[in-house]
Formats: C-alpha cells, sequence, structure tokens
C-alpha cells in the first residue's frame, strides 16, 4: 500500500516551467481538515475491484486481466497506458499514479475524485471510464476506452505549417464544427455542475472518425449546478479539497484572470468559457493568444489581460466567418460577468453563427469538410470560400467571365 504520509509532489519551477504546461500549487490542505484513512479507502477499493496488472513477459498463459502496452502520455504524477482486456478481448487505456515516495495523499485523493468524476459524466465527447482498481504495488488505477485520433493541438501545429491533407479537412466552417462539438461536452459537463479548470488543446483529442473526447479531469472543481449536480463520492470534500481557497491550478496559457490570480471561489463555468474563447481564437488564427516566453511571464499576462480578444486584430489579413470575432469577444471578457455564462449558451451563438454561414453560402454547392478551401499560392493564410464572394475581387471575375461571354458570342 501507498504511504499516505508521503511527501507532497514537487512541481517545476514556474520560471523554467513551460507556458503551456499544467500547474498546480494549490498547496497543502488547511489544518483543520479532517483525517481520511488513505489505508480504508484503498483496501475498500481493491476489495471492490480485485483486478490487477500484469506483465505478460512473464507467463505465457497469463491469468490476470491486462496486458501491458506502451505508454500514451505521461504527466506530472500519472501516465497513460495502452492495454489489452483479456476478459473483454478489447484494447482499453488504463491510467496509473507514478510510483514513488513522492506520491502524496492529496495527489492519490485527486486521482481517485478524477476517475469517479469522468465516469458519471455519461456523454459522447468525455470518455467513459470502464473501472477502478488498484495495482499489485498498491497504487490506484483506472481503466477506460481507448480513443485512437490526434489532439487539437497537433492539428492546430500541422495547420500552422500548412499540412495539405489536415488544411483540406479542416476549413474554418468544418473548425467550427469542430469547437461546437467541445462546446457541447462542456455544456454538459456545465449542467451537472463541473468546471474542468485545465481546458486546453492538448486535452481535446478527436478521434479517427471525428469523435470529440475531452480529457483529463483532474484539476475539475465541482460546484452547484441543477437539480442533476454530479457527487463524486465526496472523496475530495472528504478532504475539504474543494472548499479552500488561494491557490493556483491549470495551464497559464489558457487561464482565466480569476483562475490564475488563484481566486478559487470565484472560479465557475464561465471560467472554463474564457479557456474556450482562447481555444476557439488559437483554431482559427493558429495563434496562442498568450505567447510569453515563460510560464512565469504568461501566468502574469493572463492575470491581467487588456481586454477581450479581437481576432481580427490578431490576423488582419485575414478574413473570418461572419460572428466568430464576437463570439471570441464575449467568451474572452476579462469582467466573468460580461461573457457567456456557460459552454451552452457558448455553443448556442455558435450555432447561430454556423446556421448564418450555410444561409450565406447557399448558392455554393454543399459544404464538406475541406470542399471549399485551399491555399492561396505565395500566401500563409487561408482562403475560404465560403466567404469570398465579399471580396471586390470576386465580383470582378464574375463581370470579366460576363464580359468575355458576350464578346464571344458578338464575334460569332
Amino acid at each position: 500500500m501507498p504511504n499516505p504520509e508521503a511527501k507532497p509532489v514537487t512541481h517545476a519551477s514556474p520560471a523554467v516551467s513551460s507556458a503551456t504546461e499544467t500547474a498546480d500549487f494549490e498547496g497543502m490542505l488547511p489544518t483543520a481538515s479532517p483525517a481520511l484513512d488513505m489505508n480504508s479507502l484503498l483496501r475498500h477499493l481493491e476489495d471492490a475491484c480485485p483486478s490487477i496488472i500484469y506483465d505478460a513477459q512473464e507467463d505465457s498463459q497469463p491469468p490476470a486481466r491486462y496486458l501491458i502496452g506502451k505508454e500514451l502520455g505521461a504527466g506530472s504524477i500519472g501516465q497513460v497506458i495502452e492495454a489489452w482486456d483479456n476478459h473483454l478481448e478489447r484494447q482499453v487505456a488504463i491510467k496509473i499514479l507514478h510510483e514513488g515516495e513522492g506520491i502524496s495523499r492529496e495527489a492519490i485523493v485527486r486521482f481517485l475524485a478524477e476517475a469517479q468524476i469522468t465516469a458519471q459524466l455519461e456523454h459522447p465527447a468525455v470518455i467513459p471510464v470502464h473501472e477502478i482498481g488498484l495495482m499489485p504495488g498498491g497504487m490506484p488505477y483506472f481503466s477506460m476506452k481507448l480513443v485512437k485520433g490526434r489532439s487539437l493541438s497537433d492539428i492546430i501545429n500541422h495547420l500552422r505549417i500548412g499540412d495539405r491533407e489536415v488544411t483540406r479537412q479542416y476549413n474554418q466552417l468544418a473548425r467550427l464544427r469542430l469547437f461546437q462539438r467541445i462546446a457541447q461536452g462542456m455544456a454538459y459537463a456545465h449542467a451537472k455542475g463541473v468546471v474542468h479548470r485545465d481546458l486546453k488543446p492538448d486535452n481535446i483529442l478527436i478521434g479517427q472518425y471525428g469523435e470529440v473526447q475531452i480529457m483529463d479531469w483532474g484539476l475539475a472543481k465541482t460546484v452547484s449546478g441543477g437539480g442533476d449536480t454530479l457527487n463524486p463520492a465526496s472523496v475530495r470534500v472528504g478532504l475539504r479539497m474543494n472548499s479552500y481557497s488561494g491557490g493556483i491550478a491549470g495551464t497559464p496559457a489558457y487561464m482565466s484572470p480569476e483562475q490564475a490570480k488563484g481566486n478559487f471561489k470565484a472560479i465557475g463555468p464561465n471560467s472554463d468559457v474564457f479557456a474556450l474563447g482562447l481555444m476557439l481564437a488559437e483554431l482559427m488564427t493558429l495563434l496562442r493568444i498568450y505567447r510569453e516566453p515563460t510560464f512565469t511571464a504568461t501566468l502574469e499576462a493572463a492575470k491581467n489581460p487588456p481586454g477581450p480578444v479581437n481576432i481580427n486584430r490578431l490576423t488582419p489579413r485575414k478574413t473570418f466567418i461572419l460572428g466568430v470575432d464576437r463570439v471570441v469577444e464575449k467568451a474572452t471578457h476579462p469582467d466573468p460577468l460580461l461573457r457567456f455564462p456557460n459552454a451552452s449558451e457558448m455553443s448556442d451563438a455558435i450555432a447561430k453563427v454556423i446556421e448564418a454561414q450555410l444561409s450565406i453560402s447557399g448558392s455554393f454547392k454543399p459544404l464538406t469538410l475541406g470542399s471549399e478551401r485551399r491555399l492561396h499560392p505565395g500566401r500563409e493564410e487561408e482562403v475560404d470560400f465560403t466567404t469570398c464572394w465579399r471580396h471586390p475581387f470576386f465580383w470582378l471575375g464574375v463581370l470579366a467571365a460576363l464580359l468575355a461571354t458576350i464578346v464571344v458570342k458578338l464575334l460569332s
């Protein structure tokens, strides 16, 4: 069993950390926090779910449920690995805590709360959790659906370098549709009283068939919501991890001002909306809004943004689908009360923009992923043919074609 009195995890120094690295400085628990018997909690998991992880190389006839595969990703305290489920004959992903003396009681509680919250968010945009249990060494794990695809960050990076296939697939309208599915997933979470607190392109996975998966709910905060609010077994509440203030947790490059200032009580669904607004701006402009070189500088920029993000000023040579700029501006307003109150209202606003764009482009052939888009030779920015009718050169071309037709008829 892990030692419940182990020393807290040591995080990287803010001065040298990446601006897009997740930070968690919520610190030690208040001294008045009620004691929690972690050994009893973990023994309960072991008794309730006796599955174990097994190394297939040790025996050609392994009796265990899971056969370990390659690592899929790693974080500050945990890692995700691919595995084969012998019971159900399928591939799964397993998230585990790193073993060692640096694992704290708070890290274990947060890990268990992540598993519970993720499992209770039953939505197509949230990855399904199958089970939770203990490894032979005593560290907790949970298994979940294995989704093969690419992160939103990877898609944005390929758009930045002009990858022809990705550029063809994701025109402006396709990007907006994709982002609406992300907003819809977060709308469900907000309706359940869950705030993600670490939304960023790295935590959005796009499957092979276009399915959206919002990942890594390890920093999620539960707030009062509607009549169907989650209650994740009170594991985190038992340690008062969901009630004290003054901590900073998240990724500086995508933090709302209240989150960057460590104002825990002010963090709510509209804080996630701010992160969504930054992500939408980045997806459309291909520029990260907070581009400071260090963690500290990015955090300071996030604390005091000069105003809402204006994508037209960021990339003046680009033309965007009508209305996208207004959605970004409202989502990224420094004042939480002037933003969309939750992801549901932001999703509705995006839906109206998409509907208006489809009505504008109704005279053209039906829009599909990438069917109306290509790169203009010699220029980095995209030419989106869903909006090109507004450009004066479009009408000059039409006029020239009509004149040429008339001249040919007169000469024939």
